[in-house]
């Protein structure tokens, strides 16, 4: 699962490249929408907006990570 996502994440800019030359009718000198150059722009300030948060509302203060370990034959928390 882990190789699929990290290969969908390294297609994801050439994928997007690809639409946005479909979408621009391939024309030289042809430009994509305006409607299509804003719902772009409005995509990509979300997930900046949402990469910011996530960021933010972790804490890293508090209780420290402690493994769990095993114990005469257990494993205890």
């Amino acid at each position: 699962m882990g190789v699929l996502l990290e290969l969908a994440f390294f297609a994801l800019p050439f994928l997007a490249y690809t639409a946005w030359w479909r979408l621009s009718g391939r024309k030289p000198g042809h430009e994509p929408s305006r409607r299509l150059v804003t719902l772009a722009a409005i995509g990509v300030v979300c997930a900046v907006a949402g990469a910011i948060y996530f960021g933010l509302s972790r804490s890293l203060q508090g209780d420290a990570y402690v493994p769990a370990r095993i114990e005469s034959g257990r494993i205890v928390r």
